[in-house]
């Protein structure tokens, strides 16, 4: 038997294209329904005392560690398509440091390095990975650095098992503040270049000079949680617009607010003993502009270190848990990466500009840069020898319909606005310092009104129309996963005709209802003194003026079974004038006439006009009989639709239409569809009900209709309804599946 065209394009639509999901591959079967996966891990990534810390025009030196550092890696799997999020403890890091992290675990777990994201959290009192102002890092760190990042990685992945997955969003604005502020007329603003600018980055607190903010904040918390099928949580992913808070003490190695939300929200749930390790993590979000400090308000009293952090992460650990109590978790959802390589022009300096450096640091007094003056001086002479552009890696991802964009540089709270404004998906969030470091993003606009966050450094290089063309090229990738086809959560469908099959068994055998018993409301079983059911001239005849079945003695499991049914002309009261209407009544158990006083508790598969291969679920009201099928996102006249690569839904009631089952339908009888697949009345019609392990495939003349997975119960009688209507049936094969 063929599967229609039209159908093989859906599936092969669902499954997704490869290159533009970043999809793996596995070698071994798909199973007919994916299971969802994740895992979780840290490694510690802190430095050596005696090395360098990252965060400062001045270099500094690691003389205590508060606490460790860490490389925090949550793993996801979808069934098809696997992919890595991983946020390390560090200000900054260079591409190459993270490509080849990303190289050693994708030896380690075949996960493809497009689907990896990994990014720096912004802390200041973190090893040095990337040489920024005066601070180098030591070969021997990066080296460190690699391993440990794919170790994270290596590890979560070694963690994965079934799970589910969640997400919301959280509101704090009470911790973020622009950072950049317009002045009054005659303010100092002053540039290292000799010129001068319009905003000012941290004037001061009461600062009597200040105006107003120069930029907005984004007071979002967006939170990503992963939970094991028992309930054990496993990871929490959050993500905020918040630099860094610092405050530490001297020479000491911190992992800043983003450690210690983690550490606070294991408290919070409860995950502090159990194996493997509950991970939180906190990825920075568009904070190139923010800080924790509010320049408009009083002069707070003097703290002592560590405790500012402390109290920004308790507060967003706080409304973390909030978030994470009230996830409605899924048990799938597809997950794809898309990624783009741009060149972006580098801001390079003029002959004047270089002389001028050359001339200010010949005039210092030691190699260490001392001034701000020197410090940019020497800047500018190291931009020198920078190429004219760079190629800078942006990525997108989608978990379901949350989209998670990744950003290289320390990006400008409007650029995340923005993202999020226009992205094509319900929930969007950006990270930034992901994949590499390329300095600041500012925005066209707070290019021209200068301040530090623009000064030309290899803190801040891209030319100036780079986020532009940034934001255009991640919507452009939104836009590319959203308009391409889900991975479908459901692998090709169940057709037992290309499995091996053993010898026929004719439950109808042509002559009698040997092998089957009737049943009929108020009258019970064997007692059906108006012949509903009787067999002549090689069919059964249905006469349908009663409500009842015949049931077959034995129990069935694992089968490909075949009816050919034609509708008569007559029907019955109450259904005189309604739809012809009867049903095929799989994996039926427990008490006959338990539903409804009429048949056993059973899946049906239905048989009437316009609807025929729709499921409906005979239940008891209780989980002992579902099924889970893949459903359009909207319901038509109150019940589900199949749609081959649609969100699973799970019934314990009810029905899920089968696919083309007509908007318009009226129970009246001779309802035609405009999609109807069933012959007209009086025509022979082929239903086959393909069963195997859990799942229901149906085909109404060849073409496929309905599907079910993870029905319950698994196996049982097969049951075949009087309800009203004349059917005949001329053939009941089943044909077991080896």
């Amino acid at each position: 038997m063929r599967v229609p065209i039209i159908f093989i394009i859906l599936m092969l639509l669902a499954l997704g294209n490869t290159e533009v999901n970043g999809q793996q591959q596995e070698k071994d079967v798909i199973p007919a329904i994916k299971v969802f996966r994740a895992g979780a891990a840290i490694s510690s990534i802190t430095p050596k005392i005696g090395t360098s810390i990252n965060g400062g025009m001045q270099d500094r030196t690691t003389l205590h560690v508060h606490d460790d550092t860490h490389a925090r890696s949550l793993v996801l799997d979808d069934g098809l398509t696997k992919l890595a999020i991983v946020t390390l403890d560090l200000c900054m890091a260079y591409r190459e440091t993270i490509d080849k992290a990303k190289l050693r675990a994708h030896e380690f777990t075949a996960i493809p390095v497009e689907n990896m994201l990994v990014s720096a959290t912004h802390t200041h009192s973190a090893g040095t990975a990337c040489s920024v102002f005066q601070s180098d890092p030591d070969p021997a760190y990066l080296t460190f650095l690699e391993e440990r990042a794919a170790d994270a990685i290596i590890r979560a992945h070694n963690n994965l098992e079934p799970a589910k997955i969640g997400w919301g969003t959280g509101q704090e604005p009470g911790q973020v503040f622009n950072r950049r502020w317009k002045m009054k007329p005659g303010a100092d603003l002053t540039n290292p270049f000799g010129g001068e600018d319009q905003v000012r980055m941290n004037p001061g607190i009461g600062n009597p000079d200040l105006l107003e903010p120069a930029g907005p904040i984004d007071p979002e918390l967006p939170v990503v949680a992963v939970q094991s099928i028992e309930g054990k949580p496993i990871a929490l992913m959050a993500n905020y617009s918040l630099h860094y808070v610092g405050g530490t003490g001297n020479g000491e190695i911190s992992a800043d607010y983003f450690g210690m939300f983690a550490d606070k929200v294991k408290q919070m749930i409860g995950s502090d003993h159990q194996s493997p390790s509950f991970v939180a993590m906190m990825s920075n979000g568009s904070s190139g502009d923010i800080n924790n400090i509010n320049f408009g308000g009083e002069a707070p009293a003097p703290m002592p270190a560590y405790a500012k952090m402390e109290t920004v992460a308790n507060t967003l650990a706080a409304e973390a848990f909030k978030v994470y109590q009230h996830i409605q978790f899924k048990d799938w959802v597809p997950l794809a990466v898309v990624q783009k390589e741009i060149n972006l022009g580098v801001r390079k300096p003029g002959a004047e500009e270089l002389e001028r450096a050359e001339k200010i640091m010949s005039e210092a007094k030691g190699p260490n840069m001392v001034s701000r003056e020197e410090i940019y001086a020497r800047e500018t002479v190291l931009m020198n020898d920078y190429p004219d552009s760079e190629s800078i890696l942006l990525q997108a991802m989608q978990l379901g319909d949350l989209a998670i964009t990744a950003i290289p540089c320390e990006v400008f709270v409007e650029i995340g606005l923005e993202i999020k404004e226009k992205s094509p998906f319900r929930q969007t969030f950006s990270v930034s310092l992901a994949n590499g470091y390329y300095g600041y993003l500012p925005t066209p606009e707070h290019h021209a009104l200068g301040g530090y966050e623009t000064w030309r450094a290899r803190s801040s290089y891209l030319e100036v129309d780079a986020s532009r063309k940034i934001t255009d090229n991640l919507l452009e990738l939104l836009g590319q996963l959203k308009s391409s086809s889900n991975t479908s959560r459901y692998s090709e469908p169940l057709n037992a005709n290309d499995m091996k099959l053993e010898e026929t068994v004719k439950l109808f055998n042509g002559q009698n209802l040997d092998g089957w018993y009737t049943f009929l409301k108020d009258r019970g079983k064997n007692n059906d003194p108006k012949n509903v059911f009787t067999v002549k001239d090689g069919l059964i005849h249905i006469s349908g003026e009663e409500w009842g079945c015949i049931t077959t003695e034995e129990e069935y499991e694992d089968y490909k079974l075949l009816v050919e049914f034609k509708w008569g002309g007559g029907t019955h009261e109450p259904r005189l004038e309604k739809a012809r209407d009867s049903g095929v009544l799989l994996h039926s158990q427990g008490k006959d006439g338990n539903y409804s006083g009429t048949w056993m508790n059973s899946i049906e598969c239905q048989i009437i006009e316009g609807g025929t291969g729709d499921f409906i679920v005979v239940g008891d009201g209780t989980d002992q009989f579902a099924i889970t099928c893949p459903v359009a996102p909207e319901k038509v006249a109150g019940a589900y639709v199949y749609q081959p690569d649609g969100e699973p839904v799970t019934i314990h009631g009810g029905r899920v239409n089968w696919f083309g089952r007509d908007p318009e339908w009226k129970d009246v009888i001779d309802f035609r569809g405009t999609n109807d697949v069933e012959n007209p009345v009086g025509e022979w019609n082929t239903l086959e009900c393909h069963v195997l392990d859990g799942e229901i495939t149906v085909y109404l003349n060849g073409v496929l209709v309905n599907r079910a997975l993870e029905v319950k119960p698994k196996r049982g009688k097969i049951q075949i309804q009087s309800e009203a209507a004349e059917m005949l049936v001329r053939k009941v094969d089943l044909s077991p599946i080896l």
